[in-house]
């Protein structure tokens, strides 16, 4: 049987091609639009281009932004995906960018019944929504005008994304998005090239020196050392599984998503004992590695089947269980839980419910170790110690399954949960002296712990929940560490 995701692309994807004269017909007649526009404010455009969204990149998006957990049919997702056509009006110079997009906003003078939304009397059918701040800044923290808008057709309407660019600015852009947005070859060190390609950005002037580091840096690949044995390993076999499940997914999928966390995640953990071993059974286990991946390489992997397991499973204690049967329960439903699973299960080469009880159990362990269970025996006894970890681990666990994110079994976001996890027992320590005002104030800090790491997540806080947990520290008269991200949701209100 396969994933639902698939079934959700194939509608899609089917219901795309039938709509694709439409949508061809609505981008020119979009272009014409706004080539008149650009011609009559006479301002410094070079070009307008437009295009309709291909299969395979929306087929990649969906998988990328789990729009197949988002919507629930195709009529949802065009709905609301943005960018079904895009649009980019080209201009000479930076400045420019601002100019003309002041001038759409003198263009479309009137108001939608659909607020923030504007129209302009030429053509009533092209609106624009002029909500957002502009520029925008995106991800890699570059700033971008982009603006979405909607095409009115008899048919219905059509999303659109129109983007301002100089053309500094698209030859830029037009680099980065091929080697490193859309770049998911595995690149050792790949944070050289995001840092020489703002240094690119920042600086055109002095381009062909750039251009001349990437060479070199291309040269001295082959002779470069890494700070410790360990990181060096790590990338090396981390690089050799993404390539292998790579082929398989383009294979299997015909498209390719960005996995690298996931394998790094999964070689530390596969790893773990022949990574911190003395030199000769470092050796060995490493000889023992690389033949499981040399096993997968010959064994055929079809991403597009269900993960099933052999039995039920059996885990250790409560925050276990309920964190086990929330990735039980999305494995099969979301692609990015089941692709981590599906790699784990063909390294580790066991049965797969052992594989999963095993990574459940290592990965509990590790957030109980880490933390810092001696700060809180200075105020209570190991009984009350042990009761206050385990209420910290339940709200953890109870929080990972509202973020939902197999992020949150990378090693670097494990590092800021723990980081947030021993900046409340910090507090405890601070303001909790005795079990039975615990007992009075826990909610306090639970409720911290779950607002901070769903901030970490960028998850909004109810505003409600946010002023209520403030007035509860007065009351206390508590000095607890507010952070002060959680401020915006107050303002809200």
């Amino acid at each position: 049987m396969e994933l639902k995701l698939f079934d959700f692309i194939e509608d899609v994807l089917t219901h795309l091609e039938k709509m694709k004269p439409h949508l061809e017909n609505a981008s020119e007649e979009i272009e014409e639009f706004f080539e008149e526009f650009l011609e009559e404010t006479k301002r410094g455009y070079i070009s307008i281009e437009s295009r309709v969204k291909s299969a395979k990149s929306l087929k990649e998006k969906i998988i990328r932004n789990h729009y197949y957990q988002k919507y629930e049919n195709k009529e949802a997702l065009f709905e609301n995906v943005p960018d079904i056509i895009g649009i980019r009006l080209g201009c000479k110079f930076i400045e420019d960018e601002a100019d003309i997009y002041k001038g759409l906003k003198k263009y479309f003078t009137e108001k939608c019944e659909e607020e923030g939304f504007y129209y302009s009397l030429k053509n009533p059918c092209v609106v624009l929504d002029f909500r957002g701040k502009q520029p925008q800044e995106q991800k890699n923290g570059m700033k971008i005008y982009r603006i979405d808008g909607k095409y009115i057709t008899g048919e219905g309407t059509i999303n659109f994304e129109m983007q301002i660019k100089a053309l500094v600015n698209i030859f830029w852009s037009e680099i980065e998005h091929k080697i490193i947005y859309k770049n998911y070859n595995y690149i050792i060190e790949d944070k050289f090239y995001k840092d020489i390609m703002k240094s690119i950005k920042n600086s055109l002037t002095t381009i062909d020196q750039q251009l001349l580091l990437i060479s070199n840096q291309f040269n001295q690949e082959g002779n470069r050392k890494y700070a410790t044995r360990e990181e060096q390993l790590e990338k090396l076999i981390s690089k050799i599984i993404y390539d292998i499940f790579a082929e398989r997914m383009r294979e299997s999928l015909g498209v390719l998503v960005d996995f690298r966390s996931s394998c790094e995640a999964i070689v530390r953990y596969v790893f773990r004992d022949a990574l911190d071993s003395d030199l000769e059974r470092y050796n060995n286990n490493l000889l023992i590695g690389l033949e499981k991946i040399r096993q997968i390489d010959r064994s055929n992997i079809d991403f597009r089947n269900r993960l099933e397991f052999e039995r039920e499973p059996v885990f250790r204690n409560e925050h276990t269980a309920i964190l086990g049967q929330h990735i039980i329960h999305y494995m099969n439903e979301e692609f990015q839980w089941n692709l981590f699973f599906r790699i784990l299960f063909q390294i580790e080469m066991d049965d797969n419910i052992g594989d999963f009880e095993t990574f459940i159990h290592y990965y509990t362990d590790t957030i109980y170790k880490k933390i810092a269970a001696s700060k809180l025996s200075n105020n209570f006894s190991a009984k009350e110690t042990e009761s206050i970890i385990n209420m910290i681990m339940l709200q953890f666990t109870k929080t990972f399954i509202k973020i939902n994110s197999v992020d949150l079994l990378y090693d670097t976001v494990v590092e800021q949960i723990m980081k947030n996890i021993n900046n409340i027992v910090d507090a405890i320590y601070k303001n909790i002296l005795t079990y039975e005002q615990w007992v009075e104030e826990y909610d306090i800090y639970m409720e911290l712990l779950e607002i901070r790491l769903l901030m970490l997540f960028n998850i909004d806080i109810e505003s409600d929940k946010a002023l209520a947990l403030l007035e509860r520290i007065r009351i206390t008269k508590s000095n607890v560490e507010v952070p002060r991200g959680m401020l915006k949701y107050i303002y809200k209100l």
